[in-house]
Formats: structure tokens, C-alpha cells, sequence
């Protein structure tokens, strides 16, 4: 089955969920027949944010809202927020429309550009959702191939889909593009990376450069310059075909 996939790249409101929710909802609003949306990281509040204010508890105000975007565009809706579960964390949520939720905790935490505070998370996910499995990350965990490695093992990928949703500053862009390729060919995986645009308040410029990549490092589809949806979709028979041709995965440490 093939899945088709809305990237959001919007501007961020530093430190107003409030408002970032609201304009959100109306870059929403083109969105139809999708399975999957993202968003950038922490994008109810922008990088970094201080915990003690601005994180929100499991089931609190953004998790409703993303649960509701779920169900009105029947699809599931991912993105990152600072959440409260003993402890601080970058979360990664992914809701989807019966309110079935994953979480995974960001593993490296930019701590040279101020994400201080937070605990840094332990374990990935693998999510299966419409047959595909599908692994998160985020931003700075792109820099560690160690901890975005597939494997494969009886038979099974383990994910052929991940996720990075980031706050990537337009000064990084060359390793922002670089490394997104290099994900998708090293773990014969599509790649999705979304990010954000705009200057937030520390005036760091962000160009986006949100992308969809096949299993080959090229582009399915990518972002114009400024806010928009980047609508793509990735093919399984195309995964597929092209891991039974070119079997890397048997030559994997």
C-alpha cells in the first residue's frame, strides 16, 4: 500500500501554543485524503523552550488538538512538543484518529544550542500503521547513524519509513540536505524530514527544506521556499522491488 504524506512547513511563534496552534489550523485547512501529517519539532512553542513553562502534561491541550485534527482528517498527525512524563522530554506524539497514540522521547538533545532541562530518551519506536512500519526521530538525532540504523532479520525490515522532524537552522542546510540523503541510501528506507522556516527570537533563519526522499537518497517531493504543505507519496512496491534487487541488508553489521 502506498501512503501519502502532508509535510507542514510553517513558521514558528516563539513560546505562544496558543497562536501557533491557530495558524496552524488554517495552513490546515488545504489539507485533504492523507494518511499522514507532520509537523516540525517543538512546533507549539519553537527551540529551545524552557520546560518548566512550557511543557504539557500526556492527554493535555495539544494532544487533544492533534487527536482532533486526527479524526476530522481521518489520518494520523505527528509532530514534536515539550511534555511532562516523569520528567521533561522533547516528545515525539503520533495520534491517530481513535485516538491511539506513540510516543518517543528525543535521544540527543542539542544542548549547545539550549535544550537544557530535558532528559534525553532511552528506546526507539517502531510504529506499524497501514503496513508500513515507520521509525521517528528527531533533528540533532540525524547526526548518529549508530542509533538511525535498520536492520533486518528473518525476513523483516525493521522500518521502512522514518520520520525527522526538526528546527534546522538554514546556516546547517548543506548538512541538513547531506544527511537526509545519506539516512534514506545507508537504511534503504524512504525518508521524510520536515522543518521549519522563518527567524525565530534568538535570529536564527531557518529556509525549511522539508523533503520526502526514496530508499535511493532522491526526492519524491520538497518544499517551495517559505510556509506551504508538501504533499508526496512513498510506494511500497517500489521499496520493495528495490530491496530484493540490491539485498545490502544481508551485508549489514
Amino acid at each position: 500500500m502506498n501512503l501519502k504524506i502532508s509535510c507542514i512547513q510553517n513558521d514558528v511563534i516563539a513560546r505562544n501554543p496558543v497562536a501557533n496552534r491557530r495558524h496552524l489550523d488554517e495552513m490546515l485547512k488545504t489539507v485533504e485524503n492523507t494518511d499522514i501529517i507532520v509537523f516540525p519539532e517543538t512546533f507549539t512553542t519553537g527551540f529551545p523552550a524552557d520546560p518548566n513553562e512550557f511543557a504539557e502534561e500526556i492527554g493535555g491541550t495539544t494532544m487533544q488538538w492533534m487527536e482532533k485534527i486526527a479524526r476530522e482528517k481521518n489520518c494520523a498527525v505527528c509532530g514534536t512538543i515539550i511534555l511532562k512524563n516523569n520528567g521533561f522530554y522533547n516528545s515525539f506524539i503520533w495520534m491517530e484518529p481513535d485516538g491511539k497514540y506513540y510516543l518517543y522521547n528525543k535521544r540527543h538533545l542539542f544542548t549547545m544550542g539550549g535544550e537544557i532541562g530535558l532528559n534525553r530518551g532511552e528506546e526507539r519506536i517502531t510504529i506499524e500503521y497501514k503496513g508500513w512500519r515507520i521509525r521517528p526521530f528527531v533533528c540533532y538525532d540525524m547526526r548518529f547513524p549508530v542509533w538511525n540504523r535498520n536492520s533486518f532479520k528473518d525476513g523483516k525490515y525493521e522500518y521502512d519509513l522514518a520520520i525527522f522532524t526538526a528546527e534546522w537552522p538554514e546556516k546547517k542546510s548543506e548538512v541538513w540536505n547531506t544527511l537526509l540523503r545519506a539516512r534514506a541510501i545507508e537504511n534503504q528506507a524512504y525518508i521524510v524530514g520536515v522543518n521549519r522556516v522563518g527567524i525565530d527570537d534568538s535570529d536564527i533563519k531557518y529556509r525549511g527544506e522539508t523533503m520526502i526522499l526514496n530508499m535511493k537518497g532522491r526526492v519524491v517531493a520538497q518544499a517551495s521556499e517559505g510556509e506551504c504543505v508538501v504533499n508526496g507519496e512513498v510506494n511500497m512496491e517500489d521499496l520493495t522491488a528495490f530491496r530484493n534487487y540490491f539485498i545490502v541488508a544481508n551485508d549489514w553489521d
